[in-house]
């Protein structure tokens, strides 16, 4: 069965386009799992990554991007064997980011292309080759109007999903320009064949109503859906 990835900027509205997916599966009788990335609730890891997103551990430049990467990457390994189970029991898989997320906000903190190739690359082998995790059938990036990112991240946001914060500010959401720079490492990695690109954006610029949105998802993933 597939393995479904959603990935985009912070606020970027995959949570609704992930619950129309789950409602269109399950309106054809289909069996489904869910993950978000990261586990906040996840073991060793969770913890760890949301006291970094937290600035417990230093600003967004005071941790080396190769030990944050380990966080990230640690959370998905222990997760492997749960996605394994549910493919092979025939399951959907849908996840809420995973490893271009990983290359995007890592490699978005490393300045000059060398280096950042040279980061991406190694996360790529972490991840797919010495934790040996699933490889995706399908990933696509949510590349919304950065006003609408923008918007997202400046206005109050409240849910279930904060609660890793504890009434923080997430570190990765803080600054603006830093985003501008992760959308940039996403779209160099779709010209690089890592994911598509779902182009959220109306013909004035403006973001597209979610069903329509969700109407170009499922264009790309022809034969799946």
């Amino acid at each position: 069965m597939p393995l479904i990835v959603l990935e985009g900027l912070d606020g970027a509205g995959k949570t609704t386009q992930t619950e129309l997916l789950k409602e269109r599966l399950e309106s054809r009788g289909l069996r489904y799992e869910y993950l978000h990335f990261p586990r906040f609730d996840a073991p060793v890891y969770g913890g760890l990554i949301a006291r970094f997103l937290r600035g417990e551990l230093g600003g967004i430049d005071a941790v080396d991007p190769y030990l944050v990467a380990l966080l990230f990457a640690g959370d998905r390994a222990d997760a492997a064997a749960m996605i394994r189970k549910w493919l092979a029991r025939g399951k959907y898989v849908l996840l809420d980011r995973y490893v271009n997320s990983n290359i995007a906000y890592q490699c978005a903190k490393v300045e000059g292309g060398e280096a950042r190739e040279m980061l991406r690359r190694w996360i790529l082998d972490l991840e797919y080759g010495h934790n040996a995790i699933p490889r995706p059938d399908v990933s696509l990036f949510l590349d919304v109007p950065f006003r609408f990112t923008e918007r997202s991240l400046t206005a109050p946001r409240r849910g279930a999903d904060r609660g890793y914060l504890g009434g923080a500010d997430d570190i990765h959401e803080a600054s603006l320009a830093f985003q501008r720079r992760v959308r940039e490492i996403y779209l160099g990695l779709a010209e690089e064949g890592e994911l598509e690109v779902v182009d959220c954006r109306d013909e004035k610029g403006d973001m597209c109503p979610p069903q329509r949105v969700f109407a170009r998802i499922t264009e790309k993933m022809e034969g799946i859906l």
